[in-house]
Parts: structure tokens; sequence; C-alpha cells
């Protein structure tokens, strides 16, 4: 029988109309830095709900002990539909994520889990965004990392990626 897939967390992001500020604020509560900053994330093949759309957004990264926190500040979203499904407001929760090395497999996982697919992206970043179901009042984003979004996890925290260390 095969083991079932660690999910343990990876990153948790939040909303923010003001990344810079949002930075140096994580930065004075929390003690987190530096950020790496991804000025208009580029999503290729973005999909909400199976159609084309659009999340042109800016993203800030850093290890938050051994996770790594992401701040995101939303530049166009397209479908209107969209921003209410992603739940787009500052302060509030953007998404939790883990990542796997098979995204068909975690899809239907979710899926069975009552937690619709919202979002796919297949350039860039190879990610599905789900509906949090029961559990969650925010999105889950789960990743099959490309070797640069692996680049930039391994910058923040060496130790991120490695299976080993996420799963114990």
């Amino acid at each position: 029988m095969a083991e079932a897939p660690s999910r343990g967390l990876h990153h948790i992001a939040y909303w923010t109309d003001d990344l810079a500020i949002a930075m140096a604020d994580a930065e004075a509560l929390l003690g987190v830095g530096p950020f790496r900053v991804i000025d208009r994330v580029p999503l290729r093949s973005f999909r909400f709900q199976g159609e084309p759309a659009v999340l042109d957004h800016s993203a800030a990264f850093a290890a938050w002990g051994p996770v790594l926190l992401e701040l995101n500040q939303v530049h166009d979203v397209q479908p209107p539909e969209l921003r209410a499904a992603l739940g787009i407001s500052p302060g509030s929760v953007s998404h939790v994520s883990w990542w796997t090395d098979d995204l068909e497999a975690e899809c239907r996982h979710m899926a069975a889990s009552g937690c619709a697919l919202l979002t796919t992206s297949v350039g860039g970043a190879v990610a599905g965004w789900f509906e949090g179901g029961r559990l969650f009042a925010h999105p889950v984003e789960i990743h099959r990392p490309t070797p640069a979004v692996r680049a930039i996890w391994d910058s923040l925290l060496p130790r991120a990626s490695s299976r080993r260390d996420q799963n114990g």
C-alpha cells in the first residue's frame, strides 16, 4: 500500500494593499526578513474555474521560523468574481500552502475532501488553488514546484524544499 503524502505547511500568505509597508510591519513585529520580492508574479496559463483569468499581483517571501511568510499585493484581478473567491482583502489570509510531486493526485484528493478547484497555473508556478472546504476560511494553494520556484524557496529556507525535512 502506498504511503499517504504529507501535507505539511510550507507557507502562509496574507493580502496587503501596500507591500513595502507590510514587509516593514512584518520585520518589526515578527523579526522576519530579508524579503525576496517578485514584482508582478508571472502567472502564465492562469485560469479561474476553467476559464482564462488575471491575477496580476506582486509577492514578497521571507522565512518565518520553519515556514515561509508570503505577502501579496494585487494590481488587477479579472473576472471580478475571482476577487471574492480568493478572499482578497488587506490583512486577511490569502492562502496556506504545501507542495507535492503529484499535483493531479492532490487535485483528486482535494476534490474528494470537498475543496473545489478555483484556479490553476501551469507557467511560472505550477499550482492549483482550492476552496478551503470545512477546515479553512481561505484558499489552499498546492504547488508542484518548478526549478525556479524551488530556487526561491531554497534561497530563503534552505531546508524547506527537502522532502525529508518537510515531512519529518
